[in-house]
């Protein structure tokens, strides 16, 4: 993710939500949040799932918003290389935040859920700003905060690509080793 080429940056300040479309993930969340959000904030949706068509139909003529459907891999690490922020509004179900780390290893700041299974990976404050589960609210305030503070957005990249190199396959495959 660190290597690959992001998206041209037209400067525009965007937002990146990758996932399956469906209630548990939280997009309608990021999407109550989005009218809380500055007018020049533009919101990739990567993605497709059983609730994309009403999502859809809920954003329809909302330029700010660009559906991309499914994406390949190299896709996504393009976007979020390019992305300001990568945005996990999960309300529950999360194990693991492997798309936190890829997000971490692309060099994107992250305002995500405080969920256990992100804290997994994500240090509130440190690698990612984590805000209560389904709080469009409080969402719509991190992601202002963290679009308007580039300073801050920069330390949690700095601090979220060291992150990810814990949980690199080199590094886990020399500890197993060793072990």
């Amino acid at each position: 993710f660190a290597d690959a080429e992001p998206v041209p940056d037209d400067g525009v300040p965007t937002i990146l939500f990758l996932g399956r479309h469906e209630e548990r993930k939280g997009l309608d969340v990021l999407l109550d949040a989005l009218g809380s959000l500055p007018r020049d904030v533009r919101l990739w949706i990567a993605g497709e799932g059983p609730d994309t068509a009403a999502l859809q139909h809920r954003t329809s003529g909302d330029p700010r918003v660009e559906w991309l459907g499914r994406i390949s891999d190299d896709e996504k690490a393009s976007r979020l290389r390019g992305a300001t922020l990568y945005c996990a509004p999960s309300l529950r179900g999360e194990s693991f935040g492997v798309v936190l780390l890829e997000a971490m290893a692309a060099g994107t700041a992250i305002v995500a859920s405080d969920l256990p299974g992100y804290r997994k990976v994500a240090r509130a404050g440190r690698d990612a700003v984590l805000t209560p589960p389904g709080d469009a609210g409080l969402l719509a305030r991190a992601l202002t905060g963290m679009l308007a503070d580039a300073d801050r957005r920069a330390a949690l990249v700095a601090s979220g690509r060291e992150r990810a190199q814990e949980f690199s396959m080199d590094r886990l495959a020399s500890l197993y080793l060793d072990l």
